[in-house]
């Protein structure tokens, strides 16, 4: 962990400080220690001049003359008072017995005062045992030679105290310097280091994405507060950027959100970067738990979208092509590959647009012309045949132009049928909201259809039952309604058995219009029943068209229901029958 910058700045102000005051202080006790002794040592040279002055003007051959010269010069001071000869011998002393002393011509004062007039030296007095001063000169009888060695010595102990007096003073001074620098020195820092730490505190909330904080400053150098400025200013023009690239994926994430078209982003090594949610739905995955490292193949499961993808980033070049999924029956999507190129590398992306209804309703639309085309080729080429069979001759013969007009006008109502039916289905499909509807009795409804079928049950001996439960008055198209109850009722006297029964069952229950029409006769396979309803569809065409149907009942039925916002629906087993139901509100809207 890096120390802070109080750590890494004081100690080094602290140790300088030390230094240059430690060094101030030595320098200066020297200074003072050098002076003191350049004080003492003239001093020193005065008193031993005068004394060699005083001593030179007497004969000094004899020892004790000598001896009580010494003495009484020296007896005003406490400083001792040396004769040498110049061959070292100790002739006189103020404080010791010369005969005692040794031979002094090897002191370093003795022999520089002999070569230089004077002489200095400063050590441990042998006879004292204290740290002395000594200061020698010559001694010149009246013709000027040389006669002695006049040695002055004086106790340093005084000196070198005053000397650790002001050692101690500058001690005491350099330690008061240094305390209060070192505050001053701290007190610097952390002013420099607090705004520092601020700055350092705003900045870690901005990478932590709090970029609405501002850094404030109170008495910090000029410089600090411009680098917070600085910062202040960069989180604003961040947080407006970071606002803006949010606003626009938001915008972005919603318009992919809202497409119906899926939409997948796959990287340079086809793993998906991003998809919609309406790419999602399509292939039954789930954003939120898609892997990072997912791939198409591993995730979509899909080679032909693969196949896509890697020849747009061989090629460069959009491919538009189909593909088709199976989930749940086939879905088509129409593919469109565009190649990418971003910051975070190339890659591809894919548009997919579900045209299943589109192809269902063109497989519809391409079924129903077939089928419309067929229907009515059929009578129309018989009503052509007759009319030319009669043109040629066969008008004259009576029995034979009666029996040629009849399958002519029979053929003739069978096209009428198939065209009028298609008049009721555009009908239908042109309302532009629900049917109008009135108050009706069920009972009504009913009567009125059973009684359009009663001549076609009788014929077949079919006998029609009714069944009711709950009120009777209903909101719904009477005309309409009607229509639809009569094609479900003629196509189960159609399909049902000589002897059997065909029920119709009512109810109005919760709101809601029940109409079941139930047949015995010989069901529809299971195949067929999702298509029971297409227009022109038939379980069994030859049956069909015999029994005179023109294949469109079940689709004006289908829209009829429609029409009233319910459904149809229908239950049947081959072999025992089928059962139409055909659901739809009783009441008006604004009832409710």
């Amino acid at each position: 962990m890096r120390r802070s910058l109080l750590y890494q700045l004081y100690p080094l102000y602290a140790i300088a400080i030390l230094v240059a005051v430690g060094t101030l202080i030595l320098a200066a006790s020297h200074v003072f220690r050098e002076a003191f002794y350049a004080e003492k040592e003239s001093e020193l040279r005065n008193s031993v001049t005068l004394a060699a002055n005083a001593l030179g003007a007497y004969p000094l051959d004899r020892r004790d003359d000598a001896q009580a010269l010494v003495a009484r010069l020296s007896r005003d001071t406490v400083n001792r008072l040396t004769l040498i000869a110049p061959g070292g011998t100790v002739l006189a002393d103020s404080h010791a017995d010369p005969r005692a002393m040794e031979n002094h011509g090897r002191r370093a004062e003795v022999r520089e005062a002999l070569a230089e007039r004077f002489g200095t030296d400063v050590r441990i007095s042998a006879t004292t045992g204290e740290n002395s001063m000594y200061v020698a000169t010559v001694v010149r009888d009246e013709t000027g030679s040389p006669v002695a060695v006049a040695r002055i010595a004086a106790s340093m102990a005084r000196i070198d105290a005053r000397s650790q007096n002001v050692v101690q003073a500058l001690a005491i001074a350099g330690a008061i310097v240094v305390v209060t620098t070192a505050l001053f020195a701290g007190l610097v820092i952390a002013r420099l280091h607090r705004p520092l730490r601020a700055i350092r505190m705003g900045a870690d909330r901005y990478a932590q994405g709090d970029l609405s904080h501002r850094i404030a400053l109170h008495r910090a150098p000029a410089e600090v507060v411009q680098i917070a400025g600085t910062l202040n200013a960069m989180a604003g023009e961040l947080s407006e950027t970071i606002g803006r690239i949010t606003t626009q994926r938001n915008e972005l994430e919603a318009v992919l959100g809202a497409m119906i078209e899926g939409v997948i982003v796959v990287a340079d090594d086809r793993t998906i970067r991003s998809l919609n949610e309406a790419a999602a739905a399509m292939f039954g995955v789930s954003r939120e738990e898609l892997d990072p490292r997912a791939t198409i193949l591993g995730t979509l499961r899909n080679t032909e979208l693969d196949a896509v993808a890697e020849e747009v980033m061989a090629t460069g070049a959009p491919v538009e092509t189909t593909v088709t999924l199976y989930r749940k029956g086939a879905i088509s999507l129409q593919v469109h590959g565009t190649a990418l190129a971003s910051d975070s590398g190339a890659g591809v992306l894919l548009v997919l647009n579900d045209i299943t209804r589109l192809k269902r309703l063109e497989d519809v639309r391409r079924d129903f012309v077939a089928n419309v085309s067929h229907e009515l080729k059929t009578p129309i080429t018989t009503i052509l045949g007759f009319v030319e069979t009669l043109r040629e001759g066969a008008l004259h013969e009576p029995a034979s132009a009666d029996r040629f007009l009849a399958i002519a006008h029979s053929n003739a109502e069978r096209l009428s049928l198939i065209v009028e039916d298609l008049l009721s289905l555009s009908r239908l499909e042109s309302l532009e909201a629900e049917a109008p509807v009135e108050e009706c009795s069920v009972h009504d409804i009913v009567d009125k259809a059973v009684e359009s079928c009663i001549r076609s049950a009788e014929q077949n001996r079919i006998t029609v039952e009714r069944g009711h439960s709950g009120p009777v008055a209903v909101n719904v198209n009477r005309t309409l309604v009607e229509q639809a109850l009569i094609n479900l009722v003629n196509n189960a006297i159609k399909f049902s058995p000589e002897g059997s029964v065909v029920r119709i069952d009512t109810a109005v229950r919760g709101g809601e219009l029940t109409i079941a029409v139930k047949d015995r006769g010989h069901g529809i396979p299971r195949r067929d029943l999702p298509r029971i309803f297409e227009r022109f569809y038939r379980v069994d065409q030859a049956r069909s068209r015999a029994l005179g149907g023109t294949g469109l009942g079940l689709a004006i039925v289908k829209h009829i229901a429609i029409a009233h916002r319910g459904e149809v629906t229908v239950e049947s087993v081959e072999g025992r029958g089928s059962t139409f139901t055909l659901r739809m509100p009783a009441r008006r809207q604004d009832a409710e």
